[in-house]
């Protein structure tokens, strides 16, 4: 595959290049329905087509193949980290999390800061879920490892964090870097849901965090005692060196 070769060092997932494997492959009529959809999401555009383009790579199985053969950067951390968020821009599209955006183009600096927030954001709840609420406790998966990113089913969707309060009661944590909307709810109880018949549990609590809670998110959680709202903030020091 030699005419790929000009792209195979693309930091984003290269789209034409992708276009062509999924064409070779048969998949012509998908990746160009892909192509030419007219979908928008919130400030992305193209990235939104790399989203659906990582999907049907993974649910027919090529997408190591595609990997190894036209996308090397995709083994890299930075490449691991832009997968994670296509598989997250798909998934909250699929369940109209966010809001749509009717403009044109892309920000694809916008994008790389988000996910790159979002990652440190996680990581540093990971290790500080005690900041948050006394007595709260990063989850263990099957094979014992800390259940960040935690997969709840066979299309691949992932808790942000799961942990467990003081009583031992399961806890979904998901996080949004910038606002959190109402319609976050309905992803959220399907962790819930899951979580429940994965655990085999009668109760299982949500908690929200995003850097501003929208006053439809407060109202659509009214009454729901087992949902959380936190809202995060930034704050920096700057020292003098010399």
């Amino acid at each position: 595959m030699d005419e790929f070769s000009s792209q195979q060092d693309a930091e984003a997932l290269p789209l034409k290049v992708a276009y062509r494997f999924l064409a070779e492959k048969g998949l012509a009529d998908e990746a160009n329905r892909i192509r030419l959809s007219p979908d928008k999401f919130k400030t992305y555009t193209s990235t939104l087509r790399r989203s659906k383009v990582v999907h049907l790579l993974q649910e027919s199985n090529y997408f190591e193949e595609f990997i190894n053969q036209c996308w090397p950067n995709g083994k890299t951390e930075n490449g691991k980290r832009k997968i994670k968020g296509y598989v997250k821009i798909y998934d909250d599209f699929i369940n109209n999390i966010g809001e749509p955006n009717n403009g044109e183009g892309e920000e694809e600096d916008i994008e790389d800061s988000q996910f790159a927030f979002e990652e440190h954001l996680r990581e540093y709840l990971r290790s500080n879920l005690s900041a948050m609420e006394s007595g709260l406790k990063l989850s263990q998966d099957d094979k014992g490892e800390d259940a960040v990113e935690y997969t709840v089913d066979p299309q691949g969707r992932r808790i942000d964090i799961l942990a467990t309060d003081r009583n031992k009661i399961p806890v979904v944590i998901e996080l949004k870097v910038s606002k959190g909307y109402q319609k976050v709810i309905g992803q959220c109880l399907y962790y819930r849901n899951m979580i429940k018949h994965i655990k085999n549990v009668p109760t299982v609590r949500i908690i929200i965090v995003a850097h501003e809670i929208s006053p439809e998110l407060i109202m659509a959680t009214e009454g729901l005692d087992f949902i959380d709202l936190y809202e995060y903030k930034l704050s920096f020091k700057v020292e003098k060196v010399k």
